[in-house]
């Protein structure tokens, strides 16, 4: 892909080569009403974000024909001004874009972090969201840690409803990511991310990471009770992570996962869940996150998934 990697964003001769090298759009075979996407989490470690790095990031979108992408801005580093101009990009070149923060909850950093991002979010076409996680530096900073404590959970309910408040005034929608806290507590020993769910306001959205469960969480869930809780739960997401897991391990390239991503993809469709987005475990080689990517798309045509060249 180093058509692309090499280019610097708004030439003239970026243009003509986009359009040369565009190709027809990536369409799910059985669920037309899902949209294809990435996170530019996937680049990240090689690629840091940028107004540089992310009209690249578009511009590959609109150049292998996928519908839409997830900005990720880890630390809301992109100025007010800069997304705006990102947006105009996006808008220009047809992809829709969705922002994302890499905040937990409880980090001490989350309401800075979060008040900056309401802001650049609000200024993307796309499904309107803005997205963190549900935690971060608590179990980052323990590794003997296996659940939130009541107070944690108590503080992450609040937190959540209270960005969630926040989002809506600005005419968006707030939704958490399942990340390292367990998909499930433990009666009172510990508490997971669906305590927090069952307890926030119907304000929180919630989005899905489909391989996280059974590699990031710190204790894994089964997959039955992780499909069920899917299933029950659907009526509350609004985008995915489609990511694999191997051996209680996150993957850099798609394939099998423990909850079967077809199976997934079904359910979304039935329930006019839109919005899905290729995570892949972050890789810091530039060249070798594209071909990640483009090895994950192989996967997913080949598995009839996925149609579009």
């Amino acid at each position: 892909m180093s058509f692309l990697i090499g280019c610097s964003s708004g030439s003239q001769e970026q243009a003509t080569e986009a359009e040369a090298v565009s190709n027809p759009n990536l369409m799910f075979a059985d669920y037309e009403n899902l949209k294809l996407g990435f996170t530019t989490q996937n680049f990240l470690a090689a690629m840091p974000v940028s107004l540089e790095t992310s009209k690249q990031f578009i511009d590959y979108a609109e150049q292998q024909g996928y519908a839409w992408l997830e900005l990720r801005d880890p630390s809301a580093e992109l100025s007010l001004e800069e997304s705006q101009e990102i947006a105009a990009y996006a808008q220009e070149k047809g992809i829709e874009v969705s922002y994302a923060i890499q905040k937990g909850l409880l980090d001490e950093d989350f309401w800075p972090t979060f008040e900056k991002g309401l802001q650049n979010a609000g200024v993307f076409d796309g499904p309107k969201l803005i997205r963190s996680l549900a935690s971060l530096s608590e179990f980052a900073s323990d590794a003997a840690k296996q659940g939130w404590t009541p107070e944690e959970l108590n503080l992450a309910v609040q937190y959540a409803d209270s960005a969630a408040a926040l989002a809506k005034e600005a005419g968006l929608q707030y939704v958490i990511e399942n990340a390292g806290e367990p998909f499930f507590g433990n009666d009172n020993a510990y508490f997971g991310v669906a305590d927090m769910f069952a307890q926030v306001s119907e304000q929180v959205g919630w989005q899905f990471d489909t391989a996280n469960p059974f590699s990031v969480a710190r204790v894994h869930g089964t997959v039955d009770s992780v499909r069920n809780y899917l299933r029950e739960n659907v009526d509350n997401l609004f985008y995915i992570h489609l990511k694999s897991a191997e051996n209680g391990q996150a993957q850099e390239v798609l394939g099998e996962n423990p909850l079967p991503l077809p199976e997934v993809l079904q359910l979304l469709s039935e329930q006019s869940v839109s919005y899905v987005a290729i995570e892949l475990q972050a890789v810091d080689n530039k060249e070798q996150a594209f071909a990640n990517q483009e090895q994950s798309l192989d996967y997913l045509r080949a598995q009839g998934i996925v149609k579009g060249s």
